[in-house]
């Protein structure tokens, strides 16, 4: 699969994933739907004061960063870069990192887990491998 098919595909998952969680953070919605699994409270993890870094929703920078993926790959169509590319892999390292972060709040603060956020965190690694092929190139040019 080529890189640029997959990071399309990924961030266009994690994008449609976190508009639920956002808008539950804004209030515009009053509960997610969840699994009724144990352990598991979407509601709980994504209105935690943990999920409001800044004193804003983290579902916000979330967005944006999706649209700036999906904006650079947009960008990639037209004219190919090594800078566009080095952008690219930098904002999937960017979220690949804070995920992880998140994943370690909701194990050792929330001790819930968010299928929403999970979603959202696989997505944010299934990129890493793509865009660390695109890095790499950037560097062979």
């Amino acid at each position: 699969m080529r890189s640029e098919t997959a990071l399309g595909a990924l961030a266009t998952v994690a994008l449609a994933d976190s508009i639920p969680m956002t808008l539950r953070q804004l209030g515009v919605i009053e509960r997610l739907p969840d699994v009724s699994w144990r352990g598991f409270d979407a509601n709980r993890v994504t209105t935690s004061p943990e999920a409001y870094p800044f004193g804003i929703p983290d579902g916000i920078p979330a967005i944006a960063l999706y649209l700036t993926e999906l904006g650079l790959l947009a960008l990639r169509r037209r004219r190919r870069s090594k800078w566009l590319d080095r952008a690219l892999a930098l904002c999937v390292g960017a979220g690949a990192l804070t995920g992880t972060y998140y994943l370690y709040e909701m194990i050792a603060v929330e001790k819930r887990a968010c299928v929403y956020c999970l979603t959202a965190l696989a997505a944010n690694y299934g990129m890493v491998p793509f865009a660390w092929r695109l890095w790499r190139g950037t560097f062979t040019r």
